[in-house]
């Protein structure tokens, strides 16, 4: 299969997302793992393909000798992504190193090559497929959120990066994808899907103030391995055995697709943005107390987080909007616009906040809930 290229970043225009009909899923994934589908899935996603996989228990498998007792879920990559290789080694072995330091996370399994991933031709496009193994639980979208869950979230996420600054794998080296935050300024070429004025006008403001007062101090910002999507998607929450109904942990979180090396305040700005799209500004103030509890979160990275997460919106609303004019029939891009984004994006800029009441002073909101906690 060889080393790969370094994938470009996304252009308007490009047809990247997998081909492929349940018949053709069924085939591969029998083809790659002997595996013999009993029910198939597809789940959300932007660019990629993702099914879930139940195997027929009844068909004995010699590739598998140890079934996963929940399934699997079969990822076939975007066409751009696929060109880079090493990405996927990196994001194979970044499971495994968090799945053997107590994180639950999907685990890839080995095909009939015996590698974790293969490079498979769809029509005129090549493909990188995986098989991992389901992570059973409730998704952070389908809870009950509470400030303590929220919190909780916040601990988790900077325990995460924690643990992966132990993480190194050179295919992360110079990484480039059009969701990284440090992309926001190429959200130019793709600004033109915004067709209300207002809008428009509210984007193009985000980016350039993106331009000037992140930009210039990345270099001051500590860096490391980042997951770079946490979101209610991708984050599993449940109870440990005999805990009551308000006791929801985060147990664990899936998708590693824009695992990168980058800025570790781009991780909590990206968290506390997908947690406001939920419950309201409000809800980064909890989120941002059990990160600080885990890592100090120093001044200057502060200042940035209202620029950070206006871009973090803006980035998935423009991405959003330009990606379902690319693929109507794809639902799942639209949800930070259907989750009230614009609305979001709107009471964060505002240029006087109520003095009685803040709900983008964070600081003050996290240190109000470690006080009565």
């Amino acid at each position: 299969m060889g080393d790969g290229v370094a994938s470009a970043v996304l252009t308007p225009g490009a047809a990247i997302r997998p081909q492929i009909d349940h018949e053709g899923v069924r085939l591969l994934v029998e083809r790659l793992y002997g595996i013999s589908v009993l029910e198939l899935t597809e789940l959300a996603g932007y660019d990629d393909r993702n099914y879930r996989i139940t195997e027929d228990p009844n068909v004995k498998n010699p590739l598998i000798p140890q079934p996963s007792a929940h399934g699997y879920v079969l990822k076939i990559m975007n066409s751009m992504d696929s060109q880079n290789l090493a990405v996927v080694e990196a994001q194979n072995e970044i499971m495994n190193f968090l799945s053997s330091r107590g994180v639950r996370c999907p685990r890839p399994v080995r095909n009939v090559f015996g590698q974790l991933h293969s490079l498979e031709a769809l029509g005129a496009r090549r493909h990188a497929v995986r098989l991992l193994h389901y992570v059973p639980g409730q998704l952070l979208k389908e809870v009950p959120r509470s400030d303590a869950l929220l919190y909780r979230l916040g601990e988790f996420v900077a325990g995460l990066d924690a643990k992966l600054q132990n993480f190194n794998h050179s295919g992360l080296d110079g990484r480039e994808h059009i969701w990284m935050l440090s992309k926001v300024p190429e959200l130019e070429k793709f600004k033109y899907v915004i067709k209300d004025a207002e809008k428009l006008d509210l984007a193009e403001e985000v980016i350039e103030e993106f331009k000037y007062a992140v930009l210039p101090q990345l270099g001051e910002l500590e860096r490391g391995v980042i997951h770079g999507d946490v979101n209610e998607m991708n984050v599993i929450v449940g109870r440990e055995p005999g805990a009551s109904e308000s006791e929801l942990r985060v147990m664990g979180v899936i998708d590693f697709g824009d695992v990168q090396r980058s800025c570790l305040v781009f991780e909590l700005a990206i968290a506390m943005t997908y947690a406001m799209l939920l419950e309201g500004p409000r809800a980064g103030g909890p989120l941002l107390a059990g990160y600080s509890v885990a890592r100090r979160l120093p001044d200057h990275e502060y200042r940035l987080l209202k620029t950070l997460i206006s871009a973090r919106l803006v980035q998935s609303l423009i991405l959003g909007a330009y990606t379902a004019e690319q693929d109507p029939g794809n639902t799942y891009v639209t949800s930070t616009e259907k989750a009230n984004g614009w609305e979001l994006l709107r009471k964060i800029r505002k240029s006087k906040p109520d003095p009685e009441r803040d709900d983008t002073d964070w600081r003050a909101i996290a240190n109000d809930y470690l006080t009565r906690s």
